[in-house]
């Protein structure tokens, strides 16, 4: 049995709710638009941008109703509720500095590098990350039985520790584990990081009535469209009622106060760059159904 002590987490989330819990309303709900169904509704954080088992890796030779059917249980998941620990009290404090128009200092330097270090993180645990990394994954398992690269000693250990001799839930997650861990500069998560982190910083605040909508990809890039990992601009929501902008423009202000048409743009915006979303999340009724409005008109045109 190859599982980390105590219960078992299925219920798996692609974006954390430490970052969802800054557009839920005073009761800790959020109301949502569901892409695929045309619908609102309201539900609380731990309802959305989540998956069943989205970390977890399945023995290749156990059946398939087998309650120890994957391999190093939570471990993923486990590390990521660490690493979203860390991120999230900087991340508030951040938006504590905003409110108290201090954009510097040492908290809202490391508040800074909390957002680089989420957005990073979120591209590459998107499900649609994800998959692609486990498709490679499993290529990567054939190559090594092919070549012959694990001798029968190695095997005999790895089964007697517990891998019940799967190769590919092995390679699987281990490339998982690098693709969201690894502290190597040339991996994806750690490259779109260092991207992040040399643009300029731009804060935006909504005004009072008015608010930013996220999304279950909660951010569009604009840029060259090749493989160096590097971007023109990027805008994310970091709460209701504050956003951030990422751009090669030194010229920008570090904060703007935005009005109500400007807001609905940003949100209308991050609808229409971003093909990845399958929900659209709010605290409150008209940020969303503006922004869903709009997106729909203009991407029907």
């Amino acid at each position: 049995m190859s599982k980390l002590p105590g219960k078992m987490m299925r219920k798996q989330h692609w974006v954390p709710q430490f970052y969802l819990r800054h557009f839920a309303d005073s009761s800790g709900r959020l109301r949502v638009y569901k892409r695929s169904a045309d619908i609102y509704f309201y539900t609380k954080v731990e309802n959305v941008c989540s998956k069943r088992d989205l970390y977890e890796v399945k023995y290749s030779d156990i059946e398939a109703d087998s309650a120890d059917k994957y391999y190093a249980q939570n471990l993923i998941e486990s590390k990521l509720s660490e690493d979203e620990s860390r991120i999230s009290v900087p991340y508030s404090r951040l938006l504590q500095c905003c409110k108290d128009a201090t954009l510097e200092g040492d908290a809202f330097r490391r508040g800074r590098q909390a957002v680089c270090k989420l957005a990073s993180s979120l591209i590459v645990r998107h499900p649609v990350a994800m998959l692609d990394g486990r498709s490679r994954a499993r290529e990567e398992s054939s190559l090594l039985q092919a070549d012959g690269i694990l001798t029968e000693e190695d095997s005999a250990l790895l089964n007697w520790s517990g891998w019940k001799g799967g190769r590919k839930a092995l390679t699987e997650l281990s490339v998982a584990a690098t693709m969201l861990f690894s502290e190597d500069g040339s991996v994806p998560a750690n490259r779109i990081r260092e991207a992040f982190f040399e643009k300029h910083f731009c804060i935006l605040e909504a005004p009072i009535g008015s608010g930013f909508v996220t999304t279950s990809m909660p951010m569009f890039i604009i840029g060259p469209e090749d493989d160096s990992y590097d971007f023109d601009f990027a805008y994310m929501p970091l709460s209701s009622e504050y956003a951030a902008l990422f751009t090669t423009d030194s010229s920008l202000e570090s904060f703007y106060r935005l009005d109500f048409p400007h807001v609905e743009l940003m949100n209308r915006l991050l609808l229409l760059n971003c093909k990845h979303w399958s929900v659209a999340l709010s605290s409150g009724n008209g940020p969303l159904e503006h922004a869903v409005r709009d997106w729909a008109k203009t991407a029907s045109n």
